[in-house]
């Protein structure tokens, strides 16, 4: 993660903050990241089904995050996001899970 600066330092409440976010439902590779932000000190960005595009976009906006670690489910809305201007911080996204042709073709 480090020679990858996929969580690149955020200053923020007088500190240096390395954020790193999860968007999937609960599996093995949910504790498993969030159990490897631990060790090198990010902090876990939780996000949730009952999040709506602008609690989402906010989220996006107050942590400057810019990898995300997800599942197929997700991939379109994070696209999506981007494609309507927001998410402007986003350059990463790790998958869960294996990309379909599709999900290829609009990343």
């Amino acid at each position: 993660m480090m020679e990858m600066n996929l969580c690149p330092d955020v200053t923020g409440d007088d500190r240096q903050w390395r954020f790193l976010g999860i968007w999937a439902k609960n599996r093995w590779e949910w504790l498993v990241t969030h159990i490897a932000n631990m060790y090198f000190t990010n902090t876990t960005i939780g996000f949730f089904d009952s999040m709506g595009v602008e609690t989402v976009d906010y989220i996006l906006n107050q942590t400057e995050l810019t990898t995300i670690c997800v599942t197929n489910d997700y991939i379109a809305k994070i696209v999506g996001l981007k494609k309507d201007g927001k998410a402007v911080h986003i350059q990463n996204l790790v998958n869960f899970d294996t990309c379909t042709e599709e999900q290829m073709t609009h990343c």
